[in-house]
């Protein structure tokens, strides 16, 4: 086939009003590609143009590629608009592939190639490729271009290297709102939601407008420090600016109401969405499980079938695991069977975990284990086996939890988790010389224990403590009210479950040791700094201990406080003495 001279045609030409017409559609504009090339129509530059970026938005990528490669001298227009389509349109490599032609043929690049490349650059993850562009935005000079400036951010802040992303945004002269987006995307998306949470402030100080996306950023920041405050703002600034709520707006609200404990309210929102996608009626399904209300999980499950609205993989890990948390082993196991026979989903690893973590919880060890030996060897991953050995723990079953234990830590020694775990087993089976032999073990693989911590938000100020923090400036004051709640607390009945504590600890030693946990902590420092009839809200990055959960249902009585904790695993309502999970956890 010939290489093509492409030459101007006028753009309002009966050939290019037919490519118009047939728009993104693949037979149609290889038909009229074949009339063009017989009309000899194909040499001309607007048309050739048109029908490759049509041809690329219609995602037949390699068909563009054939079309371009007899393109004799393409100017920067083409190879901009080609550029731009296949990066938009998800075909990144294509995009680089594009530039990589466009430098061979001696075409400068412009701001609107840049910000396109470096776009293509940020979702491949391409962090050494986009370095490279980046040296070439400089020897350009378009590094002071402010979109070009946003792109770059975005592309660090999307590849991991936050501090040169935020080194690229401090030098910008004019921040967008698109910066200020990406910036705060990238401390959320990498585990630094604390930061997020300062820069959206600092925005707001600047004056600088947000819109949906920084708010999908920082309800998701929220959802992970256990804001509430700071989310019923967002949520209050939303309807009161007349913000379009869509569903992906709508599905952050509604993750972080449930995160952040109040999951009525997530419902709300839910009930305001005119029509919902499968992630918005999964974030509600999981919303409801993560709270223990497995009931309410399942009517929203039933309801999004009835709306014919196919739940995927995500869905059923949300179904199965509320139905774990609420003991429902009927459904759960009716959920497990439709995944296949009605909707043909393969169970994953997820699912596996639940139903282990269901039948485990409802202390139907036998039944879990031989679930476990059903599974296909690849599918035994050390997941499911923590799940089982939670179960022994939970159930005292010191036979098949020892040997799972042991079992874990052969196929991952370096997991600390696992040790403490076997270390408990042996501990609750009266073993003592094992429990010193584990200890010893992981002294010389020099793994430590994870550090336990709290956060309480009081006022829109998150506050930490860690076991027997000492560091608050208001330690004495803290440590003496929490001695004189937990007396209050004896007095009502409460007695210390010294199994929470390390064994190697004598009674008195232990008892110490419980009282001081982060999540006493943080609740004795709320109930100082909030009126009487506030709710406290705790956040623990692990799981809740026993004397703690029997200890809060005491202090929900003699303080006539509701308290809220979330853990690593859900939520617990305290509320008159009893628990929302009653003590099904």
């Amino acid at each position: 086939m010939e290489q093509l001279e492409t030459k101007k045609a006028p753009p309002k030409s009966a050939e290019y009003q037919a490519l118009v017409r047939a728009g993104p559609n693949p037979r149609p504009l290889q038909q009229l590609h074949a009339r063009l090339i017989i009309t000899g129509c194909h040499r001309s530059r607007a048309l050739i143009t048109k029908l490759l970026t049509l041809s690329c938005a219609a995602g037949s990528i390699s068909y563009t590629r054939r079309i371009f490669h007899y393109v004799l001298h393409p100017d920067s227009f083409l190879f901009n608009s080609l550029i731009k389509s296949s990066s938009k349109l998800g075909f990144s490599l294509d995009a680089l592939l594009f530039y990589r032609r466009m430098l061979a043929s001696k075409i400068a690049p412009s701001s609107y190639t840049f910000t396109s490349v470096i776009k293509a650059c940020a979702d491949l993850s391409a962090l050494k490729i986009g370095r490279v562009v980046h040296s070439h935005v400089l020897v350009n000079g378009y590094g002071s271009d402010s979109f070009v400036q946003a792109a770059m951010v975005t592309f660090y802040a999307k590849s991991g290297a936050l501090d040169v992303a935020r080194k690229v945004f401090d030098e910008m002269p004019e921040r967008s709102v698109v910066a200020w987006n990406s910036m705060i995307s990238g401390y959320e998306q990498n585990g630094l939601a604390d930061e997020a949470v300062v820069l959206f402030k600092r925005m707001l100080e600047l004056r600088v407008d947000p819109d949906s996306a920084t708010f999908v950023s920082v309800l998701s920041a929220c959802s992970q420090l256990g804001l509430l405050d700071l989310g019923y703002w967002v949520h209050e600034y939303i309807v009161s600016n007349g913000i379009r709520v869509n569903v992906i707006l709508a599905t952050a609200l509604i993750n972080m109401f449930s995160r952040c404990g109040n999951v009525s309210r997530a419902h709300a929102v839910f009930d305001s969405l005119d029509e919902g996608n499968v992630i918005a009626w999964t974030a509600m399904i999981n919303g409801y499980g993560m709270h223990g209300y497995g009931v309410q999980a399942l009517e929203i499950f039933h309801r999004m079938k009835a709306c014919r609205l196919a739940p995927n993989s995500v869905t059923f890990v949300a179904v199965l695991s509320a139905c774990a948390h609420a003991g429902l082993i009927h459904e759960g196991r009716q959920a497990f069977a439709t995944m296949r026979q009605e909707y043909g989903l393969v169970p994953g690893v997820e699912h596996h975990v639940c139903m282990v973590d269901m039948f485990g919880r409802a202390g139907l060890l036998s039944e879990a284990y031989q679930f476990i030996k059903e599974l296909r060897r690849e599918e035994l991953v050390p997941a499911v086996w923590t799940a089982m050995l939670g179960a022994c723990k939970m159930h005292k079953n010191f036979d098949i939890g020892v040997e799972v234990a042991e079992h874990l830590i052969s196929v991952e020694p370096e997991n600390p988790g696992h040790y403490v775990l076997l270390s408990n087993m042996y501990a609750l089976a009266g073993k003592m010389d094992r429990v010193e032999s584990v200890r010893n073990l992981m002294i010389e693989k020099g793994l430590r224990k994870q550090v336990g911590y709290s956060t309480i938000d009081i006022n829109n100020k998150p506050y930490l403590f860690s076991m027997g923090d000492k560091s608050h400036p208001e330690t004495n004051e803290i440590f003496c009210y929490l001695d004189e709640l937990m007396w209050r607390c004896k007095e009502a009945g409460y007695a210390p479950v010294p199994e929470s504590a390390m064994h190697e600890l004598e009674e008195e030693e232990r008892e110490f040791a419980l009282r001081y946990h982060s999540e006493k902590l943080a609740v004795a420092f709320g109930l100082m700094k909030t009126s009487h009839g506030t709710t406290l809200r705790i956040v623990k990055n692990l799981r809740i201990c026993e004397d703690c959960h029997s200890a809060f249902k005491f202090i929900s009585v003699v303080t006539n406080r509701e308290i809220i904790i979330r853990d690593k695993l859900r939520f617990h309502h305290f509320r008159e003495g009893s628990c929302s999970c009653l003590d099904y956890w």
